[in-house]
């Protein structure tokens, strides 16, 4: 196989280049014979050019797989406690507040993840410019003395300001960096790195799942709270010290680069995320429930429902990983995208079997494992490595919009159109997000380029 390298400068896919901040446009062909040819679109944001290094331990090197080491950790507690709040929601709704509406008992995990979506904002800026080792150990902290707090809780409102508002708080620095930080130390396997780094949150979410389970039935409510607390503090403290950028902005760049909000790239790209993560939370935190309802299993059976699909999303992350480094990170997020939607559509929307249920399971799983873990390496891969803290967090603006349209709403139509009963019109309005964040993903792909075999 030959390779060749060239600038097309009067490429009609060259003349995107120029909307965001001098961005130039490389396309990198390789041909087999005469039989087929695909193309390589590569971005060089300006910010990267005049970047600075933050450390000299060098990229792909044994450093940067301590920091995907440190990574892993800090997502497998933050964003796996995070994942696994479906068993605490079927427990508040069947056994401890069984007076309360399921979307009163959702807005606890709602405002969880919300704030930590707006934190996130925040935490992408102080990443740039503040030490995110010391970042991190602060978000541990403030995780351990949530989730502590919230063991002393006795009302849904309580446990909104604790374990919602306070551990979302805390949670947005580790998720902010050990998002944003993998694709930073690798230039090669970059796709890899960030998908093992990111898997931490679907290993998280299956054990802490099964786990926070089982300490609700043995030591109950209060304590499986307070041991879950010390634990994700230790755990993310331990490993703060590996949490490090390997690149900064130049002292010049502006704190907050506008030039992505004139972006038609960016702005679909952001729409498309609004939608995918108002898809993620729904079947976490319903399946549970849905399976004792309506399929008449146990708790502990609809727990495992959520244990499985996380344990699907550790595959996708790291399959997803290694296929973004050979067909394209864009490529494959529309792909996954695509899968999320036949997954619900097809298996869930009009089944109410307990094997179409394990279905949807592994299809969804697998699918929105590989949707998390390729949003930080498209927009490394399109918008700049340099600024990457920065650009997730004008992203979790997005993820802020998505919470608010996701399981908020599936809970309304619950308690008021299923009678928390018939979960269909819940059903159908979560199969109904990734279709729409499939149509944003699909603008932004042919926006860039609209030929099909081409590397995006």
């Amino acid at each position: 196989m030959e390779s060749f390298s060239e600038r097309k400068s009067d490429d009609t896919e060259a003349s995107i280049a120029n909307d965001i901040d001098d961005k130039a446009l490389i396309v990198d062909g390789a041909s087999a014979g005469h039989k087929t040819k695909w193309t390589t679109v590569e971005f060089v944001a300006t910010a990267d050019l005049r970047a600075e290094e933050a450390t000299d331990k060098p990229a792909d090197g044994a450093y940067a797989w301590m920091v995907i080491f440190a990574c892993f950790i800090s997502l497998m507690l933050s964003i796996g406690i995070n994942d696994a709040y479906g068993v605490y929601q079927q427990h508040y709704q069947l056994t401890e507040f069984p007076e309360a509406t399921t979307a009163v008992i959702s807005w606890i995990g709602t405002v969880q993840f919300l704030i930590m979506s707006v934190g996130g904002v925040l935490s992408g800026f102080l990443c740039e410019h503040f030490d995110t080792r010391v970042l991190n150990a602060v978000g541990a902290v403030i995780m351990g003395i949530a989730f502590i707090g919230g063991s002393f809780c006795t009302s849904v409102g309580q446990l909104m300001v604790t374990q919602g508002l306070l551990y979302g708080l805390g949670a947005s620095f580790p998720f902010v960096a050990g998002t944003s930080i993998p694709s930073q130390w690798f230039k090669r396997r970059q796709g890899l790195a960030t998908g093992i780094a990111l898997s931490g949150s679907g290993v998280g979410g299956m054990w802490m799942t099964s786990a926070t389970s089982a300490l609700i039935d043995s030591l109950g409510r209060p304590w499986a709270m307070r041991v879950t607390g010390i634990v994700s503090m230790i755990a993310v403290l331990a490993v703060s010290p590996w949490m490090r950028v390997r690149l900064v902005p130049h002292r010049g760049e502006r704190i907050i680069d506008w030039t992505l909000v004139k972006d038609l790239r960016f702005c679909l790209f952001m729409a498309a995320m609004v939608f995918a993560i108002a898809a993620y939370f729904g079947p976490f935190y319903q399946m549970p429930s849905y399976s004792v309802v309506v399929l008449h299993k146990s708790e502990s059976w609809g727990s495992n429902m959520d244990t499985l699909m996380n344990g699907l999303s550790v595959v996708g992350r790291l399959a997803v990983g290694m296929l973004a480094d050979i067909t394209g990170p864009l490529n494959l997020l529309v792909a996954n995208t695509a899968l999320a939607a036949f997954g619900l559509l097809v298996f869930w929307v009009p089944f109410d079997t307990v094997g179409t249920l394990i279905t949807v399971t592994l299809v969804f799983g697998f699918a929105i494992g590989g949707i998390v873990s390729v949003i930080p390496v498209v927009a490394a891969h399109v918008f700049g490595l340099a600024r990457l803290p920065s650009i997730m967090g004008l992203l979790f603006i997005s993820y802020f919009v998505g919470g608010l349209l996701g399981v908020p709403p599936m809970s309304a139509l619950l308690d008021g159109v299923g009678h928390r009963t018939d979960y269909t019109s819940s059903i159908w309005y979560m199969a109904m997000l990734p279709v729409c964040s499939l149509l944003f993903l699909l603008a932004m792909r042919f926006t860039i380029s609209r030929k099909l075999r081409v590397k995006v």
